[in-house]
């Protein structure tokens, strides 16, 4: 396919701009209202994405159980689906992890279990190889160290949190009932390192190398505290953020450099912060993605001085005086630019972001060319002197007709390829009446 661009000027006028997101194109959104529906009509809970023989795939919980997804052209495909133990409406945590070709399902409520399922017959089906409440019936979060083989099953109904040897995966043997700490909510567990949220006793980080666990260091009371919820660490920057699962909290981010003392570096939120809660996040070097209650998806950019939102997608627009409705988990996919999202009453969310590109900038221009470049399955033509970060997309026909808009990717302006041979005018605006520029390319055959 040829493409050639001819810039002249153009009065482009009548664009508008959604009010609730900002530099994310949804490209897919999956829900079941059949389901059975719990107070404040909330359906759905955790999503985690994993790889599978080549392929993206996401497990969504539900009231009902486990929802697979298969991840295909931007598309959710909805490909099996796993009874709980407990079905119910009160049924509202349920909580995934991957290890080798099984997929770990726990949930938080009633006579639950744990199941194990065989991921080996997808993207036809998934098969259920275990299911039992010997080890526990309840479990809040789960957490697999991959590299040692060892799934940590947090807030148990028998203990704060136990940890199981998995060298044979469909045998977890018991290793620890971990009596650190009254309660562990969550936990983020890399090569033996555990960063464990402890509720209103802050954060413990520990290490489980040996047969008595190490504390490493801890966090106990810091500044903007609430309940010590979940976090996310990044090996690549050695860095490490967490939320408290409490209104009006900010997301904090630590810069790992003495793990015995460890300190708070930045603190930032949306700039609603105060009437909202930070809920799951995912942390990369440069940027962190946080699914946020009542607020959507919510993109930060970790570069910038002080902390800046770059992209929101808000998926929960009813106004709600309960203030932990809508997004629950999020899930990037960073060398494909995709990224899932969970919402309670809604269900699963995909977006496209450019992670890779944006993840790679460390903080300079490196990123940034002077000509047209083709990146997969789209064009991107870098703008960068058009210095705003709101900026704005559309694509017309040569007779007028608005065929594509969308919110532009900070200065990046992106054409689809899929666009029939033709002659086509895009332009950019920075509000709804300022454009910057307008231009018109050629598609050819």
């Amino acid at each position: 396919m040829k493409l050639a661009l001819i810039f002249i000027g153009l009065l482009f006028c009548g664009f508008v701009f959604p009010q609730d997101k900002k530099n994310i194109v949804l490209l897919d959104n999956w829900t079941d209202t059949t389901l059975l529906t719990g107070p404040e009509k909330v359906i759905f809970n955790e999503v985690t994405g994993f790889d599978f023989d080549g392929n993206h795939y996401a497990a969504l919980g539900s009231n009902n159980g486990t929802h697979i997804f298969q991840i295909k052209n931007d598309k959710l495909i909805n490909t099996d689906f796993v009874p709980g133990k407990f079905q119910n409406v009160v049924a509202e945590n349920r909580d995934f992890a991957v290890y080798k070709n099984y997929l770990y399902s726990v949930c938080d409520e009633g006579l639950s279990s744990m199941q194990i399922m065989d991921l080996s017959y997808l993207p036809d089906s998934v098969s259920v190889v275990y299911d039992s409440n010997i080890l526990f019936t309840t479990a809040h979060t789960i957490c697999i160290d991959t590299l040692n083989a060892k799934l940590y099953a947090c807030g148990t109904n028998s203990a704060a949190m136990k940890i199981f040897d998995l060298t044979d995966p469909l045998n977890p043997v018991l290793l620890t009932d971990f009596t650190g700490a009254a309660y562990v909510h969550d936990c983020h567990v890399v090569n033996d390192t555990a960063f464990l949220n402890c509720g209103f006793e802050g954060l413990k980080v520990y290490n489980f190398s040996g047969p008595v666990p190490i504390l490493l260091g801890m966090l106990d009371f810091y500044a903007n505290q609430g309940y010590n919820h979940s976090g996310y660490y990044a090996t690549s920057g050695n860095q490490y953020a967490f939320t408290d699962e409490t209104e009006g909290t900010k997301i904090k981010l630590c810069y790992l450099d003495n793990i015995a003392d460890i300190k708070i570096d930045a603190e930032f939120g949306t700039s609603d912060f105060a009437n909202k809660i930070p809920h799951e996040i995912v942390l990369l070097e440069n940027l962190l993605f946080c699914a946020y209650y009542n607020d959507g998806l919510r993109i930060f950019d970790l570069t910038s001085t002080p902390i800046s939102e770059i992209g929101s997608y808000d998926t929960f627009l009813p106004g709600s005086d309960f203030k932990m409705n809508g997004a629950w988990g999020v899930h990037v996919f960073k060398e494909d630019n995709l990224i899932l999202m969970s919402d309670r009453q809604s269900g699963l969310y995909l977006f496209k972001f450019p992670v890779k590109e944006l993840e790679g900038n460390n903080g300079s221009s490196s990123f940034i060319t002077n000509t047209p470049f083709i990146d997969g399955d789209r064009l991107l033509i870098p703008k960068p002197y058009l210095k705003s970060d709101n900026l704005y997309f559309s694509i017309s026909t040569i007779s007028g007709s608005r065929i594509y808009e969308q919110e532009n990717y900070l200065n990046w302006v992106e054409i689809p390829l899929n666009l029939a041979s033709g002659t086509y005018i895009y332009a950019i605006f920075a509000d709804e009446k300022t454009l910057l520029e307008s231009g018109k390319f050629i598609i050819g055959n």
